[in-house]
């Protein structure tokens, strides 16, 4: 049997050594940074559990609404305590006017008005087609669906009863009533949000979109500060002796991977445990898509880094790009709906595979092999970032001996 080689040992000892040393160096450059320190610890821990607590609970009960009504009938009363027994609605009071219900309504005392005209009860006995007016709050999303929902089920299920009663009327008995005024009967059974809440919809994809957004930021306030800490304005000074470009991404990443490793099990494993959020996916499935994306995003950053001339430069790219990342995900708006430049635009960013992927293993439950083109992106992402990476520190790292080469003659 061979020997190894003792110099190939070496320098691979010597390899993971220089790695090492950068990536207790890096760690020590962050712990010193308190601006970065809160961006990496203080956002990712406070953002989730504040996002969570605001939309908590996921959707609006008993909601205040007032219920003007014209007809002051049997029917119509009915039709009000109908309304009051919806988890959505709470009917708070029934003023004797609209303009007395508007004056309520912009002094924020209700949320909503429901109309009730004064020939609701006539036109159901002489079965006729009635109006039920509702008004709401377009300004909150929440409370103008959830008018809308308890509403729309309420006279529904009057119409039900009026069609059943008018056909037991007409001779017909009570089963063959029911069978034709409600001839198909809809049974919901929701999948991946069962509450139908706003928060288990959008916090999970959000929990993704901070995870990158602060670990891109973060490499580029250290970039930052790196160029205004060297006199020559570049990211590695002239006079530290180089480790060999692979050894310096290599190593800086691994420091911006552990720390980002510990987060993503709090974000991602505590806080949907916490708030209820859906959890389907298992611990080999989430590592099998977080792995990369953590990857490709450090190795982003790094190639980003570039661009950055000071520690603000970044915090401009964190105004601009979250809302149009998360329109990319594909979770506010379907990938269907996409203009192909759009795909093209979607898939630059290590987001946009890592969200849609997260949401279709732990809200939906898809397996690894369902998620593999989303998982497949972000490799190809990591290796693509890695080398743009490579290529950018070591350029940075070549300008310093050109400087000292022009210097010297």
């Amino acid at each position: 049997m061979k020997n190894i080689n003792p110099g190939l040992t070496s320098q691979i000892r010597e390899g993971f050594g220089q790695m090492l040393q950068i990536w207790v160096r890096e760690f020590r450059l962050i712990f010193s940074d308190v601006g970065v320190m809160i961006l990496i610890f203080a956002v990712p821990l406070i953002y989730p559990v504040l996002y969570s607590f605001i939309y908590y609970p996921e959707v609006v009960r008993d909601l205040p609404v007032a219920v003007v009504d014209l007809s002051n009938s049997h029917d119509s009363r009915k039709f009000i305590r109908d309304l009051n027994a919806t988890p959505e609605l709470n009917v708070l009071c029934q003023p004797n006017s609209m303009e007395e219900a508007i004056t309520l309504f912009k002094k924020r005392k209700i949320r909503g008005i429901v109309q009730i005209p004064e020939t609701f009860s006539n036109d159901i006995a002489l079965k006729k087609q009635t109006t039920i007016s509702a008004y709401a709050d377009m300004e909150f999303f929440l409370y103008y669906k959830a008018l809308v929902t308890g509403v729309s089920f309420v006279t529904l299920e009057t119409g039900y009863q009026i069609q059943v009663r008018n056909l037991i009327q007409e001779g017909m008995t009570g089963q063959q009533a029911e069978t034709i005024a409600e001839p198909l009967r809809l049974v919901d059974n929701p999948m991946a949000n069962p509450s139908g809440g706003f928060a288990s919809y959008g916090i999970p994809a959000a929990l993704i979109l901070i995870i990158q957004q602060t670990l891109i930021i973060a490499i580029g306030i250290m970039a930052g500060t790196a160029r205004e800490r060297h006199a020559s304005g570049n990211l590695v000074h002239p006079n530290r002796k180089r480790m060999g470009t692979l050894r310096l991404v290599s190593g800086k990443a691994a420091a911006y991977f552990t720390i980002y490793a510990l987060l993503c099990v709090y974000m991602l494993g505590l806080i949907p445990k916490w708030f209820g959020y859906a959890r389907l996916a298992d611990f080999v499935e989430l590592m099998a898509l977080i792995t990369p994306f953590l990857l490709s995003g450090i190795f982003f950053g790094m190639t980003l880094s570039a661009i950055f001339k000071n520690r603000e430069s970044s915090m401009m790219l964190y105004l601009f790009s979250s809302i149009p990342l998360l329109f990319l995900s594909g979770i506010i708006w379907p990938l269907s709906n996409f203009n192909p430049l759009w795909l093209m635009v979607r898939e630059i960013f290590p987001s946009s595979n890592a969200m849609f992927g997260y949401i279709k293993m732990n809200s939906l439950g898809a397996s690894i092999f369902e998620t593999r083109k989303e998982i497949m992106s972000l490799w190809i992402q990591t290796g693509v970032y890695f080398l743009t990476a490579c290529l950018v520190c070591g350029y940075q790292a070549h300008i310093p001996k050109v400087l000292r080469n022009n210097t010297a003659q």
